[in-house]
């Protein structure tokens, strides 16, 4: 996984640090998610950057939303092809 704080802060336009641990933690919530999504038991050792696009796009729909969001529809277009079946 390559996406970072940065990243996510980038994607945001966030230019200060004044939430670096919220954006820390929302990532980490992100990409868990979308592990989960796709099945992170059968991951190939490198995830193409669709995968860090829809990590930023959930990450987005935390930081908007902050409570009930999910991984969004659109980040889930992007994970489909990441399915366990498509590796299994």
């Amino acid at each position: 996984m390559t996406t970072s704080v940065v990243d996510a802060k980038d994607h945001l336009g966030i230019l200060d640090s004044s939430q670096d641990t919220l954006i820390q933690r929302l990532l980490e919530s992100a990409i868990d998610a979308c592990n989960r999504y796709i099945g992170s038991e059968n991951l190939p050792d490198e995830l193409p950057p669709i995968f860090d696009q829809a990590v930023l796009m959930t990450v987005a729909a935390l930081y908007e939303g902050r409570e009930g969001a999910a991984v969004p529809d659109d980040a889930r277009v992007l994970l489909a092809d990441l399915r366990p079946w498509v590796f299994g």
